[in-house]
């Protein structure tokens, strides 16, 4: 047996990336500890507190590893990375590797205080960057490194060719070594055991370009090293779902996290009839436009699907286009709706970002004018859009002076809990009755087939009633339809689990 190595997530009791870390390092003879460090309340999310990291010191005491890497997914709770790193600094003498999207599109600004940078794909460049620390040899030329020499410059070295990600095998599930942190709580056990789902990816990579994620940089690192989108086998799937089946008890819901499902010749039709007859639990996926057709959801449906959301962010073709880099028109996003409908999919949510500064409220109005041509049932996932450093948009709105580089660091680097509250809103709870507020209830309510004649009303007599003199029958309009979007909103808490 090799070293003991530590892999620490943070808010995410999941962690694909590190689960398949972890297994890669015990297929090499390396025990691992791995550290669920709390999980991510969506209604009030907090860093990390001094007895959390307590805790953690007590766990390292006790465990003793040689290596620590830390997964930093997101700027979005970079304030508790930097206090969990700190207080490993203060405590511990032990080499500091950060890896995940931020550290991979940042390795300047995270080699501030990690020692070594994993960048892109990590399960093999892991392992030999500890192999090469074990012997006490120099990793300096290793690929996929990151680091600062003696003189304290950057170096980044260039990533290795890409791998057939069957290659990689599934990460195990409730295996020993798993420790949970929350809550000013330590428990030992793999945090997902408990729970009635489970994640997983059937694919790597994304082929689009939207300007507001990182996939697209991601991809650009790994340019000419191989094919970037690919798709495990449905061998590969069956086995790492029956296995999940039978370690966790209560398992109800199967989550693929890919960003697109696979629409190779053949993998989604046997995928269709082993799946019902191997695993035979409900499943959901995401969905893009473009992806989407009567032979792909039919497949689906008749599998298991039950859920699948959607991404348009957008009912304007210039936004879609201009600013998100999304290509689809708005004859492709219907007929994806009225696939859906027909193809009778129980669930079907579609997701949009409003209430940015390139959108206009004539946009906005595009919005809601594209949903009541979506094909119900289904519902809406509404939110703002956050900016993310290492992706397209932020140099937009920084080239379009939207926001100052004071202003846009400031939306990046908040803290978690001014983050959070920037990107997702309840759509209920806006007390300003202007304009905005309005439309914004308007496409809430479009979901709800039975309003959709009121709504038509609603338009009319808002677009007609716009002068000075027409204010009080505004406001009138205006109160209508905000009573209406809260009691569907009430309709919609009672009803969901």
């Amino acid at each position: 047996m090799k070293d003991t190595v530590m892999l620490i997530a943070l808010y995410n009791q999941r962690a694909l990336g590190v689960r398949y870390l972890a297994e890669a390092l015990k297929k090499n003879g390396y025990k691992v500890i791995t550290v669920f460090f709390k999980d991510f309340n969506s209604i009030s999310p907090s860093k990390v507190s001094e007895k959390e990291m307590q805790l953690l010191v007590e766990l390292i005491n006790k465990t003793e590893p040689s290596f620590i890497g830390l997964s930093v997914m997101s700027s979005l709770y970079l304030e508790s990375v930097y206090l969990v790193n700190e207080c490993i600094r203060k405590n511990f003498n032990l080499p500091v590797v950060w890896g995940g999207v931020y550290a991979s599109l940042f390795p300047g600004h995270a080699l501030e205080y990690a020692d070594y940078v994993i960048r892109g794909e990590g399960e093999e460049a892991m392992v030999e960057l500890f192999d090469t620390l074990r012997e006490g040899k120099d990793p300096a030329q290793l690929q996929n490194l990151a680091y600062k020499d003696s003189d304290g410059q950057l170096v980044v070295n260039d990533v290795r060719p890409i791998v057939d990600v069957d290659e990689l095998g599934f990460p195990s599930v409730g295996d020993q070594g798993h420790y949970y942190i929350h809550d000013d709580k330590i428990t030992a056990g793999d945090p997902q055991m408990g729970g009635f789902t489970y994640e997983l990816t059937a694919s790597r990579g994304c082929p689009f370009k939207c300007s507001y994620c990182s996939s697209i940089n991601l991809r650009r690192i790994y340019k000419g090293k191989g094919k970037y989108v690919r798709f495990r086998s449905v061998d590969s799937v069956m086995a790492e779902l029956n296995q999940a089946k039978k370690a966790l008890p209560h398992l109800k819901v199967i989550h693929f996290w890919d960003e697109i499902f696979s629409n190779e010749a053949g993998w989604v039709e046997e995928f269709s009839q082993r799946y019902p007859r191997e695993i035979g639990i409900p499943f959901r996926v995401w969905g893009h436009p473009l992806m989407i057709n009567h032979r792909i959801i039919s497949n689906l449906v008749e599998a298991g699907l039950y859920q699948i959301v959607v991404g348009i962010q957008s009912g304007s073709p210039r936004i879609r286009k201009e600013v998100f880099h999304r290509n689809e028109s708005q004859e492709e996003i219907i007929k994806c709706s009225q696939v859906l409908a027909e193809c009778k999919v129980p669930k079907v949510i579609y997701d949009f970002m409003i209430h940015h500064p390139f959108e206009s409220l004539e946009e906005l109005k595009e919005t809601y004018r594209l949903c009541l041509e979506l094909k119900p049932p289904f519902e809406l996932q509404i939110h703002g859009l956050h900016f993310l450093p290492g992706t397209d948009i932020v140099q937009m709105a920084l080239d379009a002076g939207y926001y100052s580089c004071e202003e846009m660091n400031a939306k990046m680097y908040g803290s978690l809990k001014e983050q959070f509250e920037s990107w997702y809103w309840d759509v209920s709870a806006s007390e300003n009755i202007d304009e905005i507020t309005c439309w914004t209830s308007m496409i809430f309510l479009t979901q709800f087939p039975s309003l959709r004649t009121m709504l038509k009303k609603m338009e009319s007599n808002l677009e007609h009633n716009k002068g000075l003199n027409n204010i009080y029958r505004l406001q009138l309009i205006m109160n209508k339809v905000l009573k209406f979007r809260n009691l569907a909103q009430k309709a919609i808490l009672v009803v969901k689990p």
